[in-house]
């Protein structure tokens, strides 16, 4: 009878042992819970981001009116005929701007050059409207 009492009590104990630390456990069934919750966060944010894309690729599909929006704020594009205004800000260098690297002697011809075609690229002929 002891030996019948000792092993049904180890049985126990093993059945125990799987139910809270083995496969299938109390402790991996929050962990698994935990990783669902994740993933349908993860998967509302991706939900909402494809619908911002959907309406973004519908738009760019039935009229101009996106694609015209588009080519200005992302290529700089502007339309015939249409003038464009650069308000260069004349106290740039004082508001905190980073210092410039030090360069090379390469580095400071080509930015030399850089300048020199964009001076050469403003217009200096400019006419009042009549």
């Amino acid at each position: 009878m002891r030996w019948l009492v000792i092993i049904l009590a180890v049985m126990l104990l093993g059945l125990q042992y799987r139910l809270w630390f083995g496969e299938g456990s109390f402790a991996q069934k929050a962990g698994l819970e935990r990783q669902v919750q994740a993933q349908t966060a993860r998967n509302e944010k991706l939900a909402e981001r494809n619908r911002v894309l959907t309406e973004e690729v519908v738009g760019l599909k039935s009229g101009l009116d996106a694609v015209e929006e588009r080519a200005r704020t992302d290529l700089g594009m502007i339309k015939e005929d249409e003038t464009f205004f650069l308000v260069v800000d004349s106290q740039l260098g004082q508001r905190g701007t980073p210092p410039a690297p030090p360069a090379d002697s390469a580095g400071a011809e080509r930015d030399a050059d850089l300048e020199e075609e964009v001076v050469d690229s403003i217009p200096t002929d400019l006419e009042a409207p009549p």
